[in-house]
C-alpha cells in the first residue's frame, strides 16, 4: 500500500513537471518572433526561461543523487549482508582511488605553460596540477578500460 501512494505522488509530481514544461515552451515560443534582438528576447519571455532552466537543474539534479543514493544503499545493503560478493566492487574502487592518487601525486606536474602567460590567462601552479592530474586520470581509465577488455576478450578464447 505504502508503495502504491509513493508510485502515485511520484507519477503526480512527473506528469506536473511535464506540463509546466509544455507551458513554459509554448510561453515562450508564442512570445518570440524570428529578428528580436537578445535584449528584447530577455524582456519578452526572460523569466519563463529562467524557470525552464530552475526545472531543469533541479530535475537533473535530483536524477544524479537519487542514482548516486540508490548505488550507495545497495552496495552497503550488499557489502553488510554478503561482504564475499562485494570483493570485486572493492577492487575495483581501490584501483580506481590508486589511480587518481597516482595520476595527481605522481605524475601531475605544476608547470605553467608560457602561453597561458602570454594570452594573459592567469594559471596557478594548483590549477595546473589538478587540471593535468585530472586528463592524466582519463587517460589512465581509458588504458585500464581497454586492457581490461582485451583481457576479457583473450581470455574468452581459451575457455
Amino acid at each position: 500500500m505504502k508503495e502504491n501512494i509513493i508510485n502515485i505522488i511520484l507519477k503526480t509530481l512527473r506528469m506536473a513537471i511535464m506540463v509546466l514544461g509544455v507551458i513554459l515552451i509554448v510561453i515562450i515560443v508564442s512570445s518570440s518572433v524570428a529578428d528580436e534582438s537578445r535584449i528584447e528576447a530577455e524582456a519578452s519571455y526572460g523569466e519563463f526561461l529562467d524557470w525552464m532552466f530552475y526545472i531543469i537543474y533541479t530535475v537533473g539534479i535530483a536524477s544524479a543523487l537519487a542514482a548516486v543514493l540508490f548505488g550507495l544503499v545497495t552496495f552497503v545493503i550488499k557489502l553488510v549482508n554478503d561482504f564475499k560478493s562485494q570483493i570485486g566492487t572493492l577492487a575495483g574502487m581501490s584501483v580506481f582511488l590508486l589511480i587518481g592518487f597516482l595520476s595527481y601525486f605522481a605524475f601531475a606536474d605544476g608547470t605553467v605553460m608560457s602561453a597561458y602567460e602570454s594570452s594573459g590567462l592567469t594559471v596557478t601552479e594548483s590549477e595546473s596540477v589538478f587540471a593535468g592530474g585530472s586528463m592524466i586520470y582519463v587517460y589512465l581509465l581509458g588504458i585500464v578500460a581497454l586492457a581490461s577488455i582485451v583481457w576479457a576478450e583473450v581470455s574468452s578464447i581459451f575457455k
